[in-house]
């Protein structure tokens, strides 16, 4: 085999690795835990953590699991959860022409309706500031999901997502206002933080090798949870994620007229939350989170 050749097959053997390890990154997201139970690789936050929350935030068992397995299926298209429940969706998968607007969503300092502050605080149009990078017509995506998963006005730039259940090909729109809806807006909502540090320093929407913080397998894997400070620079944004998907399960309740209060106070979610974001393992999260589950029952 010439030099030439030799380099040739070197290039097609590093972009090949380079794009398996983008592949695999695509799975991981907030973390994973990758064999437990029986179930596909996924998000220790967008399922284990999501189910809690919405558990400690009055809806029950069977809600919160669908919450759950929904808030999955954003990103993996879809995702059978531990009580058999399968959901399929199509239009949010996070490699896919919409990718960006259910992913990498921009936000406002507050909600959509202006009614209370999201954690942080801070209005990430702002690191967006030549067109088109601006939110369009000066709204953040996030803000257009709530409306539409929250309050059932308007419809998502994109359109509506299409959902099936039990592994079935007959798909229907999501309809606003439902449970279904508003799993899709929490997912949404906990990218914004989890893909902040990248679109700040950046202002790309998407992941990249460099900076570190674009990196979807460092900053994913390594960065977003720990208790070494030195190491762990996501854990913050992850600790936000979490707490503002807990004020949206509750508002989501209050603006709903859905009877019934919070297991938790806004105390005892942030404490948890803050001691499960420490956690550097997987499993480990996986546990925490089904032991305090299990205790809400």
């Amino acid at each position: 085999m010439s030099f030439r050749n030799c380099v040739s097959a070197l290039v097609i053997v590093l972009t090949l690795s380079f794009a398996a390890i983008l592949a695999s990154a695509e799975t991981t997201r907030y973390g994973e835990d990758l064999s437990t139970k029986n179930l596909a690789a996924h998000s220790t936050f967008h399922y284990e953590l999501t189910r809690t929350l919405a558990r400690a935030a009055g809806f029950s068992a069977a809600e919160a699991e669908s919450l759950a397995v929904v808030n999955e299926a954003t990103d993996a298209g879809s995702f059978t959860g531990e009580t058999g429940v399968t959901i399929t969706l199509n239009g949010t998968k996070r490699v896919s022409a919409n990718g960006q607007y259910w992913h990498f969503a921009r936000r406002d300092s507050n909600n959509a309706t202006g009614e209370y502050l999201y954690p942080g605080s801070r209005n990430t149009c702002a690191y967006f500031s030549i067109p088109p990078r601006t939110c369009p017509g000066d709204e953040p995506e996030l803000d257009e999901i709530e409306k539409w998963a929250v309050y059932a006005q308007d419809t998502p730039q994109p359109g509506m997502p299409q959902v099936a259940f039990h592994g079935e090909k007959n798909f229907q729109p999501v309809a606003g206002k439902s449970l279904l809806a508003l799993a899709i807006y929490l997912h949404a909502l906990a990218d914004s933080y989890s893909h902040e540090a990248c679109m700040a320093s950046t202002h790309i929407r998407g992941h990249k090798p460099n900076p570190p913080e674009c990196s979807a397998v460092y900053w994913h894997i390594k960065a977003e949870f720990g208790s070494d400070p030195e190491i762990d620079k996501g854990v913050s944004y992850t600790q936000e994620a979490a707490y503002a998907t807990w004020l949206a399960l509750k508002w989501f309740r209050e603006k709903n007229g859905l009877a019934g209060a919070p297991l938790w106070s806004d105390e005892q979610a942030s404490e948890f939350i803050q001691n499960w974001v420490k956690l550097d393992k997987p499993l480990e999260r996986r546990e925490a989170a089904v032991k305090a589950m299990e205790s809400l029952q």
